[in-house]
This record gives C-alpha cells, sequence and structure tokens, in this order.
C-alpha cells in the first residue's frame, strides 16, 4: 500500500526502508529525537528528501502528487484551528476535500463529536483535540493513515479510549503509528520497527506467534546451558540477570521447576512480550540511551 525506499536526509533519516501493507497496524518505535516523525512527513509526501522514494500503490509520490489524497497525517500536534468550532474546522475540512454533507455527519457520529461540535477549539481537552484531528484526518477517506504520537501527554483514560478508536480503525487501512510509549505498539500493533538514530534497525511481529518466557536468574547460565535444557529452543534476549527463552513443542508444564533444580537461582518466571519490546524498555532505562544488541 505504502512503501519506501531509502530516504535519505542527514542527520535526521539515514537509509530507510519501510513497506507497510494493508489492513497491518505497524508501530515506528524509537526514543524522543530517532526521527520517526521525519519518516511520517516523509511518507506523507511533504519533507524534501536529499535522496530516496515513496511509492503509494507502487507509484512514486514525487511523479504523482495526486496520490497524496489517499494518505492520512495526524502529526503529533494536530493542525486545527483554535479559535473556531469544532463543526467549523470540519465544515472547512470538507470543503477542502469536496465531501459531502451526509460524509461529514457520518463522521461526527463517528468519532463522538456530537456535544462537542459547537465548542472553540482552544477549549477542548487533549484526548478532545485528537478525536477532532483524527476526523479531520479521515473525512476524505485515506487508505493509509499516518499517525504522530497519538496518545502522547493523555491521561490513561483519554488514551485508552483514543486506541480503542484507532484500532477501530486499523482494521479497514494501512496504519502506521510513531511512538516511543510500548502500550501503544502492544495494543494497536501487528508489526514493530525500531527507529534508532534515523535508521531502521529491527522489524519484526508485535505479537510472536513462539512462546516466551522471562526468567530471571541470581546466577545466569550461558547460552549453551540453557540450550541444553529440553524445551528451550532459542535465546531471545539478555538482560543482565534476565534472560528471554522461547519454548518448543517438548517444553512441559513445570519448566520452571526444571531451571530451578540446575542451581542458577531461579528468582522469576513469566510470559514475555516481543523481545524487541524488552529491548526498547531496557533502552529507555539506560541512561547512555544505547539499544542492547
Amino acid at each position: 500500500m505504502l512503501s519506501a525506499n531509502n530516504l535519505q536526509l542527514p542527520p535526521r533519516l539515514r537509509g530507510v526502508s519501510i513497506e507497510l501493507l494493508p489492513g497491518e497496524a505497524t508501530g515506528l518505535l524509537g526514543i524522543n529525537g530517532a526521527g520517526k516523525s521525519s519518516v511520517l512527513s516523509a511518507l506523507a509526501g511533504v519533507l524534501p528528501l536529499h535522496s530516496g522514494e515513496v511509492y503509494y500503490q507502487g507509484q512514486p509520490l514525487h511523479a504523482h502528487p495526486g496520490l497524496r489524497r489517499f494518505i492520512g497525517w495526524l502529526p503529533q500536534h494536530a493542525p486545527l484551528y483554535e479559535d473556531m468550532t469544532v463543526l467549523e474546522n470540519l465544515r472547512f475540512k470538507s470543503l477542502l476535500h469536496h465531501t459531502s454533507n451526509r460524509k461529514l455527519q457520518q463522521t461526527i457520529e463517528q468519532f463522538d463529536l456530537g456535544d462537542l461540535q459547537y465548542r472553540l477549539v482552544r477549549k477542548l481537552s487533549g484526548g478532545e483535540r485528537m478525536r477532532l484531528g483524527l476526523a479531520c484526518c479521515l473525512l476524505h477517506g485515506p487508505q493509509a493513515l499516518l499517525l504522530d504520537e497519538p496518545t502522547a501527554g493523555l491521561d490513561p483514560l483519554q488514551a485508552e479510549q483514543l486506541r480503542q478508536l484507532i484500532g477501530s480503525l486499523a482494521s479497514q487501512r494501512t496504519v502506521l503509528i510513531a511512538t516511543h510509549l510500548l502500550d501503544d505498539v502492544e495494543s494497536l500493533c501487528q508489526r514493530v520497527l525500531l527507529l534508532e538514530d534515523g535508521r531502521i534497525v529491527a522489524d519484526e511481529l508485535a505479537k510472536p506467534a513462539q512462546k516466551l518466557m522471562l526468567a530471571e536468574f541470581s546466577v545466569p547460565p550461558d547460552d549453551a546451558s540453557l540450550l541444553r535444557v529440553a524445551g528451550v529452543e532459542r535465546i531471545h534476549y539478555r538482560d543482565g540477570h534476565q534472560v528471554v527463552l522461547q519454548l518448543n513443542a517438548d517444553a512441559v508444564p513445570h519448566m520452571a521447576e526444571k531451571l530451578a533444580c540446575h542451581g542458577w537461582g531461579l528468582r522469576l518466571w513469566q510470559p514475555s512480550s516481543n523481545p524487541l519490546l524488552e529491548r526498547f524498555r531496557t533502552s529507555t532505562h539506560n541512561p547512555s540511551g544505547d539499544v542492547a544488541p
């Protein structure tokens, strides 16, 4: 649906290539300053690049600028008119894109903006602004949706409500969500891309099919010792005393007891999320900001 090849704009983008599929929500995960907003701006066709190309359904965006109408882009700070009402913002967007009044009313209902339509934008809460921003972004029916930090700065209730709304939209189009919040990725995404210093350094399923377990040892064994334990197929990730293990079909229900009897001081055994997300979680607590290899 939407792809990019070797996007270069040093120091913000250093050879970014992405392929986004229809009906799939992808998370672009990175710390602040990693280049997430630049990637979204480039994919939306509004950021001049040193080199590289963006494609919509295989056609280059620079050669066919009219294709931009199929791409909806919502920056972190929604571009709204503060001294206009919710309805006036929507009507203005509707006029720009020649959408029908029926579509406008459907959008107001879909995003639960009926009670807010006569309120000035500057009087909206953060969650209400993002709902309005999404509504304006989707009025013209784009097939690819680019969201930049959609839940950043919202309280937990507002963030959860917005995730539910985005989740209802994701099955109908291609969605890329740039975020530094793991809750966004774990709740909404099928794939996750890890962006570091302007480069994509990992591309994985957000929820691996294999059974992954997080183990913590007082005396961590080496990889070879762990792999000799029946049921352990692969070592996904290490961080100090913690190890993420992939179990195979031979793994027995009492794997914790099997590991504990080796004298390594097993002190934690629980299901693990994607090792890539574990890496990111660790990196955000690392003063150097480096992602573990």
